[in-house]
């Protein structure tokens, strides 16, 4: 197939097929993050468009689906990590009398302020590890290091942002075993 015929056939099948993967996303994570997943799995298939079959339009939107299944995983994946992260943060004492919580806001905030104080390596690894939720080995190959390489410099990544938080009066030694 030529690649003038390749794009009018992607075109085709965005035209058909955009609406059902949009609903897809948007019944799985909401309206707010529909439109980043059906682009994302639009993507995805532009760049791995030879492996779309074509002889069946239900093959395609299966496809589709399972490939906008692997980024609705992602996206929530991430969500439930800051979700966990933030309770933690919550747990943690106040430096000022009070309660003794922390609003979504102000936690969020610190750990953005304690993210921006680290090395740039040290908030990518941090990142890497559990944001993206990649393993040590994964991380090995983005950043072109030995496993243990990693688990070294994770280690003290860890241990300059409990410092930073510490700093903050946000961590005590406590919760960060």
């Amino acid at each position: 197939m030529s690649e003038e015929d390749e794009e009018k056939w992607f075109e085709w099948m965005f035209r058909v097929f955009y609406e059902p993967v949009w609903a897809y996303a948007a019944r799985r994570v909401g309206l707010g993050g529909a439109d980043d997943i059906a682009s994302c799995t639009f993507q995805t298939a532009w760049h791995k468009r030879h492996r779309i079959p074509r002889d069946d339009d239900r093959a395609v939107v299966a496809w589709l689906y399972r490939v906008a299944w692997g980024h609705v995983r992602n996206v929530t994946r991430g969500e439930g990590r800051r979700q966990r992260l933030l309770a933690l943060l919550r747990q943690l004492p106040p430096d000022e009398p009070g309660d003794g919580s922390h609003d979504e806001e102000e936690v969020r905030t610190a750990m953005e302020t304690a993210m921006a104080r680290l090395r740039p390596k040290d908030g990518e690894i941090l990142r890497l590890h559990y944001w993206e939720d990649l393993a040590v080995e994964e991380i090995g190959v983005v950043l072109g290091l030995t496993p243990n390489a990693v688990r070294v410099r994770l280690c003290r990544a860890r241990q300059r942002l409990a410092a930073q938080l510490r700093d903050m009066c946000l961590w005590h030694e406590e919760a960060g075993r």
